[in-house]
């Protein structure tokens, strides 16, 4: 019975130190966009785009998406309303395939990626 009750201290006393390490890192993380911000610095995604020599990126964001997903299939709507992040992915998925089919049938040798940007 001793063991037990040691054990459960020690999961609750982990679940808190989770608790504080989150809400520290949620901290963390809103101080170091602030500053990204104020100097103008790439997001971590695309930051890793760049090495030794600099490379040019074109930036495409889509700003009818869920009418993108309305017009592909009528299970959109549905899904939009229960899963808007899901389908927001799946279509973001699927478009960047459609840049890299047509990039390629053009001929143009290109690394397209997909960046989440916060």
């Amino acid at each position: 019975m001793v063991l037990l009750v040691i054990g459960l201290l020690i999961v609750v006393a982990a679940a808190v130190v989770i608790v504080r390490l989150r809400a520290e890192l949620r901290v963390l993380a809103e101080r170091a966009g602030k500053i990204a911000r104020r100097v103008d610095a790439l997001p971590p995604d695309l930051s890793k785009v760049f090495g030794v020599q600099d490379r040019h990126i074109i930036s495409v964001e889509l700003l009818n998406l869920f009418e993108l997903a309305h017009k592909e299939t009528w299970v959109a709507r549905p899904l939009s309303l229960l899963t808007p992040r899901l389908l927001r992915d799946v279509i973001h998925r699927h478009v960047v395939g459609r840049v890299r089919e047509n990039l390629g049938a053009a001929g143009v040798d290109a690394d397209v990626r997909l960046h989440r940007v916060r």
